[in-house]
């Protein structure tokens, strides 16, 4: 028995370049950047002071992830035009532990002696004030899979993949394989991330994998690293065709087993997600790659170098972009984006830029997408998602006839 092939019914995205999908596409075709100084809180001293938040107070509350998860999430399920049983519906989401505000933290850690050790008489007196701002859903990566299932009256399978920068495309697999399995018919799936915070500006900083110059230049020879985005991509897919143009034809993951923070140098785990997902696909090649394309030194090069090994000659016929040049890094949410893109390309007719890339580094030569988005319709596109810890998803997009 031949498994199921799964759907794109409907799309939805929240960015700092736009509050929906169609918005924030026009904005990437036209080359167009959301990264900027970063105002709503004081970066004074840290590495990297620029970013890519989406500032609008309706997505304000405890967890800023719901607002834009639910946004997405709507706007998606109304494109899709489906209907379904609540039990043949799952949900699938790319998401990390929300975080209370820096002034919460720092309080809890005052209630609990502020010093190495943990106080616990002097923390149960004072703590319980404090635990009234720390909703459930803050701390917890599962909250917005529940939230968005109890929204939708879900009933089928939900899951949460909490698997750092390929946490969302991971979730999408997820989702694919269930469907295809026949655990539901259809599926809201996607990745949220919200980390433009003090938090995850200073552990990223350390780390030192942010831009000191303050600039997303994604396979340029001046990259000196990433900047933080946020958003929200959701995607609702499903075993009816409907009035679907494109559909998920190839799925492939795979670990590189090398070091938690660096990729494999030679890519061999992000080669083998590739050549999975295209195997899957029955494709050896595409047209379009929405690459990783973090910006930093290390992961550029391999990715390219992965890309030449895995799609070789045909990698002149395909054209590769970035949207991290746009809108930052957006971590859980960041493969959910790039799928997205992908679809853009595939339905759309639009490849979009890698924004900030301007002089490609020889160690990265790709066919690349400057500037403004290339019109031109793609028959199937790439997506490539690579996280810390050596995780790797790839998927391949293919248009409908």
């Amino acid at each position: 028995m031949s498994a199921r092939r799964v759907f794109i019914r409907g799309v939805g995205v929240v960015s700092a370049l736009g509050r929906d999908w169609p918005s924030t596409a026009d904005a990437l075709a036209a080359g167009r950047s959301a990264i900027g100084p970063i105002t709503h809180f004081d970066v004074e001293g840290f590495p990297c002071t620029v970013g890519a938040p989406v500032l609008d107070p309706e997505l304000d509350g405890p967890d800023r992830r719901m607002g834009l998860a639910r946004r997405a999430a709507r706007e998606a399920w109304t494109r899709a035009g489906v209907s379904v049983a609540p039990e043949r519906l799952g949900v699938f989401i790319g998401a990390e532990s929300g975080r209370a505000t820096l002034a919460t933290v720092c309080e809890l850690a005052r209630a609990a002696g502020g010093g190495r050790t943990f106080e616990h008489l002097r923390f149960g007196a004072r703590a319980p004030a404090l635990a009234e701002r720390i909703d459930a859903s803050v701390v917890s990566p599962a909250a917005v899979a529940s939230a968005l299932a109890g929204e939708w009256d879900a009933r089928g399978p939900a899951q949460t993949v909490s698997l750092a920068c390929a946490s969302g495309s991971a979730a999408i697999i997820e989702a694919v394989r269930a469907l295809r399995l026949g655990l539901c018919d259809v599926a809201l799936c996607g990745g949220v991330g919200a980390d433009v915070d003090p938090l995850m500006l200073a552990g990223f900083g350390h780390l030192g994998i942010l831009s000191a110059k303050g600039c997303s230049r994604p396979f340029d020879a001046r990259r000196d690293g990433f900047v933080v985005g946020e958003g929200a991509a959701m995607v609702v897919l499903s075993v009816e065709r409907g009035e679907a143009r494109a559909e998920i034809a190839g799925v492939g993951r795979s670990l590189d087993a090398y070091n938690l923070t660096a990729p494999d140098p030679e890519g061999d785990g992000a080669r083998r997600a590739m050549s999975a997902a295209l195997r899957d696909a029955g494709v050896e090649t595409v047209d379009y790659v929405q690459a990783h394309g973090t910006s930093t030194p290390l992961n550029d090069p391999v990715e390219a170098k992965a890309l030449r090994a895995v799609l070789g000659d045909g990698l002149t016929r395909a054209r590769v972009g970035s949207v991290k040049g746009a809108l930052g890094h957006w971590v859980a949410g960041a493969g959910a984006l790039g799928l997205v893109c992908a679809y853009e390309a595939v339905v759309g007719g639009r490849m979009l830029p890698s924004a900030g890339l301007e002089t490609p580094d020889p160690d990265c030569e790709l066919p690349h997408v400057m500037g403004e988005a290339v019109h031109q319709e793609a028959g199937t596109a790439l997506v490539n998602a690579f996280a810390f810890g050596g995780a790797n998803t790839s998927l391949v997009v293919r248009r409908l006839a």
